[in-house]
C-alpha cells in the first residue's frame, strides 16, 4: 500500500512537473487501421541506448487492428523494471498518424502523434492544455483535424525510440 501510495505520489508530480498527454473518454476513431508490421518488436529510447539499463516500449500485435504496448521503466531505487501494459490502435488523419492509448486497454485514452521512418518512432504526446471534452470519436477526430498542424497542439518534448 505504501509502494503504491509513493508511486501515485511521484507519477502526479511527475504529471505536475513535465506535462502529460491529453486524455479523452473517446478514442480518436474506432480501430480500423490495420497493424503495421514494422511496428512490432522492442524499441528502447533513443536518449536512453548507452544506458546500462535504457527504458522501452514492447510493442506487439494484439489483432488485426489493436497494438499490446508494454512500457518498461528502470527504477534505480528498486533496481528492477516496472512495466505498464497498453492496449492502443492507430488513428491516420491526413496522412498524420495518432496512437490511441488505453492503460490496461480500459478507461481513457491517451493520445500520441506518432512519426515511423525506418528503425525511428518518435511519440510527441498532443498537449493537456486542451479544454475540451468530447462526447463522441467524430467531435474529437474534427477537432484534431482542424488544430493538428498548430505547433502549440503538442507538448514540447519528442520522445524518440529505436528499434533494436
Amino acid at each position: 500500500m505504501k509502494r503504491t501510495l509513493k508511486t501515485l505520489s511521484f507519477a502526479a508530480l511527475a504529471c505536475i512537473l513535465i506535462g502529460c498527454p491529453y486524455t479523452s473518454s473517446v478514442p480518436i476513431d474506432e480501430p480500423n487501421v490495420k497493424v503495421d508490421k514494422k511496428l512490432i518488436g522492442k524499441w528502447i529510447k533513443t536518449s536512453d541506448l548507452s544506458a546500462e539499463n535504457p527504458g522501452f516500449y514492447e510493442i506487439n500485435e494484439h489483432d488485426k487492428f489493436l497494438y499490446m504496448i508494454t512500457d518498461n521503466s528502470y527504477s534505480s531505487m528498486d533496481s528492477t523494471y516496472s512495466q505498464d501494459m497498453y492496449i492502443s490502435h492507430i488513428t491516420d488523419i491526413e496522412g498524420t498518424l495518432f496512437m490511441n492509448m488505453q492503460k490496461d486497454g480500459t478507461g481513457d485514452y491517451y493520445l500520441h502523434k506518432v512519426a515511423l521512418e525506418g528503425k525511428e518512432l518518435t511519440f510527441i504526446e498532443v498537449t493537456e492544455n486542451i479544454d475540451e471534452k468530447f462526447n463522441t470519436s467524430a467531435e474529437l477526430k474534427a477537432f484534431i483535424a482542424k488544430y493538428m498542424h498548430l505547433s502549440f497542439f503538442y507538448t514540447k518534448e519528442e520522445v524518440q525510440y529505436t528499434k533494436q
